[in-house]
């Protein structure tokens, strides 16, 4: 019999700035890193035999919780990969649920049939993830192995295997959720699914975003984004951040939020100031804020933010990656 740990990456950017990142290539969060030490402990004195991954940043870094301090290789492998999402790739969920609501609630309550131009079928997506997790297990006779891969498609998958498509049947993990399965004689089982134990509720993702799931209503939790120039009302007791681009964060239809940026400087993009109405902070909304700089400087082949001094709500400047000079590197999110 084979063991076989399937792992969700810890808190990556898509998870806290608020966008879709199925195969767009982002990173771990300093939060997510404190996920992967938990993650370390807990399997402190697991034997594994052989550690695997999607090629992505956020598995592949989540992944060193096991290998490193075993001394093992990392066993990258594209099949591991979330489901590809298409054109919805790195866009906010807030444009996504305002825009295209009814597409949006099917992603998460019928993954079966959910598709956009560009993304995978829910048959390709499983079905690349089980033939290397068939793979793996074949290759493993009697050991125990890691894979580390992403929510939506560890989701799938065990829907396949186990639940006969049915998303209520299998909610979602939870970064750094671990779930136990078995292989033996051709034929996988499950000792317990998506467990997050190791994590003190301080650093869960889903316990930090319960003030919105409570209600149900993504709406109360995802901004979308418009430009300054497009006439949206912005409140008296908003101050509108200086810079060349001047985008608003959208929160059922009202502005409740800005982000300023300026021309970049080469490969460095550089963010003049972050703003949010007073009775909006502490709920992440400046996380999305500074999410959407980072995508735009993205999509402008940037590879450095720098954020200039300045008083950011949420104390967003000092929670992310920013070193004392106030810049910090970036990926592509190309892959």
């Amino acid at each position: 019999m084979t063991k076989i740990y399937i792992i969700r990456h810890a808190e990556a950017e898509g998870n806290v700035f608020r966008r879709f990142h199925g195969q767009f290539n982002g990173q771990l969060t300093p939060r997510g890193l404190e996920q992967v030490e938990y993650l370390r402990k807990r399997f402190a004195e697991v034997p594994v035999d052989a550690v695997y991954s999607s090629d992505l940043m956020r598995t592949c870094q989540t992944a060193q919780s096991i290998y490193v301090p075993r001394n093992l290789p990392l066993h990258r492998d594209a099949r591991f990969r979330e489901r590809c999402v298409g054109i919805w790739e790195d866009l906010p969920y807030g444009y996504l649920d305002n825009y295209h609501g009814e597409t949006m609630k099917q992603f998460s309550r019928d993954p079966v049939h959910w598709w956009v131009p560009g993304a995978e079928t829910f048959e390709v997506c499983t079905g690349r993830f089980l033939e290397g997790l068939k793979e793996i297990a074949d290759q493993n006779p009697d050991k125990t192995v890691a894979v580390f891969s992403h929510g939506s498609v560890i989701q799938a998958v065990l829907m396949e295997l186990f639940f006969r498509r049915d998303p209520k049947a299998v909610p979602l993990s939870d970064n750094t959720g671990v779930s136990l399965l078995r292989y033996e004689n051709g034929s996988f089982s499950y000792e317990y699914l998506g467990d997050n134990s190791h994590l003190p509720e301080a650093l869960s993702t889903f316990a930090l975003q319960a003030w919105w799931r409570k209600t149900d209503n993504r709406k109360e939790a995802n901004l979308y984004f418009v430009p300054l120039e497009a006439g949206v009302s912005v409140p008296e007791e908003l101050p509108l951040p200086q810079g060349e681009r001047v985008m608003l964060g959208i929160l059922q239809g009202r502005a409740v939020g800005a982000v300023a940026t300026l021309a970049p400087r080469e490969e460095l993009g550089i963010v003049s100031g972050i703003t949010l109405l007073p009775q909006m902070e502490g709920r992440y909304y400046a996380d999305q804020l500074l999410g959407c700089a980072i995508s735009h400087f993205r999509h402008l082949g940037c590879t450095r933010i720098c954020l200039l001094e300045g008083n950011y709500p949420d104390q967003v400047d000092k929670r992310y990656w920013f070193d004392a000079d106030r810049t910090c590197t970036i990926p592509t999110g190309i892959v």
